[in-house]
């Protein structure tokens, strides 16, 4: 028994005890840890299966857009009327539908794979508005909801500030082609005009980037000049000419901050400024071997020339006529004011429905009874009206089917039409077209009028006047103004301050008579706030600039007869015996031109100011009689330029500068019903996420 005493005795000496305290006491501390670690590991999980579904309900929605944009490039109508074998369209928002879905109607969702429910659902509304699509679309993933908002579209000349189809000049300038020009210059339409880059028609060799030998020939070629200046993105169709110097900087050469791209398969696809790309990206000589051939474009920062593809205008025009606004006949005058509302002289849309069918009740264009002229003998307008402007929706001016030469004030007459007294166009005094002093409207050589009257000679009772014989007739030979200014074709001439949105297309010519600016933006400053306008035109989009030229009086008689037309001849005659009197009056036009005074005129440090998205679906953006006046100054341009042909703005010493800036707004938004590429796709252009709809349904 004390042997087994001492031996219990001597297991519990020295350090054996001590470990087993200490095995215990890490096991307590393990097994809390553990427990802690649990702890956190069940507060963790849920908020990493809420991120998770965070993520994967964002991607449901994005599933959503894309399931939508697919559809529409199926489809261009797809978005046009509610699909009612589409679920995801099904709810309380459908809107108008034939599939009996109401404002109590369930969300309908869809997944995003079948076969994986934890990929989620989505469900979206789409809104067809001028011309693209907003989409709202909500992804769900268990209790979690997003909703995102996108502006779908197929993209469209508002991508960028300046694009032309073709750089050479329009077919249709009689300055530059006053007998017409050929096919590879576009004489027989745009369909048969040749890229710069492209050989011209009957050539085989090979084409020289250094020289003229294989091109195009016998067309007008326009370049930038040092001094002109566009800040924003530039698409050419064809190979641009640089004109200038090849250092110095803006105001010495032609600048292009954000560099150009060009669809000249010769252009490398990655941006270089190397003056290298000279007969690659932009033309070596633009005009001829002699003239031009050093310009180089400055740009800013790494920007510089690139190529890409080749983008179509479309040539939509007739489409305006189903849009929603105001529709007008003939030649319109709009001047916008600040204050939302527009006043608009028309002197041929008595009698015509001016409110488009498809636009909302209560659009309001004004009394279609009251555009009309002034009386049966005189054509032009005695009044406005004044409406509101059709925000949201377009104003279409429509050709008559007949045209004739304007007299002066046909398209506003002053104070005479309730405008200011020197508000007169097409500027004139009298009222036959033979007073008409713009270039644009009437340009003959002479003008005059023939007046011829057979008399007899009676020795009893004097002198008579014979029915026969007598004949009056006009003459103006060669009279060289563009018949698309005649008055009926079309035309609508548009400035003042614009507040709303809105797009003015014309069946023929937008023409700009003075500063069109935005109400929510000074002059100078960049486009800010909601108003917005598109400037379309079948034909060209001109900025006004009326120019005369010299003229003298034809006064001639014959020898033996009144000074007074259809007066008696101051002679005795032959008895019975038969004279004819002939009266020839009016004008023979010179060789020089002088810029006439209007409201608003610039001179060479003025500026016109154009706040809108131009384009010109058939011809140029142009100045009219921009190689007569003098310096008039600068056109300065916030928003967009896209035309078929290169229109001249200024030649020599004569016209306006170039200062284009981009209206960064248009990135996310256009005019109503703009027109879009018609070789692009349908695409998400904007996107944005909102309140989480549909929460719980």
């Amino acid at each position: 028994m004390q042997r087994l005493w001492k031996a219990l005795r001597g297991r519990t000496s020295g350090d054996g005890g001590f470990a087993m305290v200490t095995v215990l006491g890490v096991g307590t501390v393990m097994t809390a840890l553990m427990l802690v670690s649990l702890a956190y590991a069940l507060q963790v999980t849920p908020q990493a299966r809420r991120d998770q579904d965070w993520n994967a309900a964002l991607s449901a929605a994005q599933a959503g857009v894309d399931d939508f944009v697919a559809r529409l490039n199926k489809a261009d109508s797809y978005a046009l009327s509610v699909d009612c074998s589409n679920v995801a369209m099904k709810g309380p928002n459908a809107g108008v539908n034939t599939c009996g879905w109401t404002s109590s109607t369930p969300v309908g969702w869809q997944a995003v794979k079948a076969a994986d429910p934890t990929k989620g659902t989505f469900h979206y509304d789409p809104t067809y508005t001028a011309g693209s699509v907003r989409l709202t679309s909500t992804g769900k993933v268990r209790n979690t909801y997003r909703t995102i908002d996108v502006r779908v579209a197929r993209g469209g000349s508002t991508d960028f500030l300046y694009y032309t189809d073709f750089e050479d000049a329009d077919p249709e300038n009689t300055v530059v082609y006053p007998n017409g020009t050929s096919a590879d210059c576009g004489g027989t339409g745009s369909a048969n005009g040749k890229y710069w880059y492209q050989k011209a028609s009957g050539y085989t060799g090979t084409l020289s980037t250094n020289s003229l030998s294989g091109h195009r020939s016998g067309c007008t070629e326009i370049a930038f000049a040092g001094g002109d200046k566009l800040d924003g993105r530039v698409h050419f169709n064809d190979t641009p000419g640089i004109w200038g110097g090849t250092s110095g900087g803006e105001g010495s050469q032609a600048t292009f901050t954000q560099g150009f791209e060009t669809a000249d398969p010769n252009c490398p696809t990655t941006a270089s400024t190397s003056s290298s790309l000279r007969g690659k990206c932009w033309r070596y000589y633009p005009y001829d071997t002699t003239y031009y051939s050093s310009g180089v474009p400055f740009f800013a920062g790494s920007a510089g020339a690139k190529y890409a593809d080749k983008l179509d205008l479309p040539d939509n025009s007739a489409e305006f006529i189903n849009y929603p606004g105001c529709v007008f006949w003939g030649d319109t005058r709009i001047r916008f004011n600040s204050n939302g509302t527009m006043t608009v002289w028309n002197t041929m849309s008595n009698g015509r429905t001016i409110v488009n069918p498809a636009s909302p009740a209560g659009t309001d264009c004004g009394v279609a009874s009251s555009y009309k002229p002034t009386s049966a003998s005189d054509p032009r307008p005695n009044a406005g009206q004044t409406v509101p402007v059709p925000t949201d929706m377009v104003i279409y001016v429509r050709n008559t089917g007949t045209a004739d030469t304007c007299v002066p004030g046909q398209i506003v007459n002053g104070s005479s039409s309730g405008s200011s007294a020197s508000d007169v166009i097409p500027q004139g005094s009298g009222t036959t077209a033979r007073e008409v002093r713009d270039i644009s409207y009437f340009n003959p050589d002479s003008a005059t009028t023939k007046t011829t009257r057979t008399f007899r000679w009676s020795n009893s009772s004097g002198w008579s006047r014979l029915s026969s014989g007598y004949s009056v007739t006009d003459s103006a030979p060669n009279d060289a103004h563009p018949v698309k200014m005649d008055c009926g074709q079309g035309n609508v001439y548009v400035e003042g301050t614009v507040n709303g949105r809105v797009t003015v297309a014309a069946e023929n010519n937008v023409i700009v008579t003075n500063d069109l600016l935005l109400r929510s933006t000074a002059a100078g400053d960049a486009p800010a706030g909601t108003d917005i306008v598109g400037l379309v035109a079948a034909n060209s989009v001109q900025v006004y600039h009326p120019v005369a030229r010299s003229r003298s009086n034809v006064n001639q008689v014959t020898s033996y007869c009144s000074s007074t037309v259809d007066g008696f001849p101051t002679f005795n005659g032959n008895n019975n015996q038969n004279y004819t009197c002939t009266w020839t009056q009016g004008y023979s036009y010179g060789n020089s031109y002088n810029n006439l005074s209007y409201p608003g005129q610039t001179g060479s440090s003025g500026t016109r100011w154009i706040y809108g998205s131009i384009q010109t679906l058939q011809h140029s953006f142009l100045v009219q009689s921009y190689d007569y006046g003098g310096d008039i100054g600068t056109l300065s341009v916030r928003g967009s330029i896209a035309q078929r042909y290169r229109g001249i703005v200024r030649q020599g010493s004569s016209g306006f500068l170039k200062d284009y800036g981009y209206d960064a707004r248009l990135q996310f938004q256009s005019p109503p019903y703009f027109p879009q590429w018609t070789n692009a796709s349908w695409s998400a252009q904007t996107t944005g996420e909102l309140k989480p709809k549909y929460v719980g349904q």
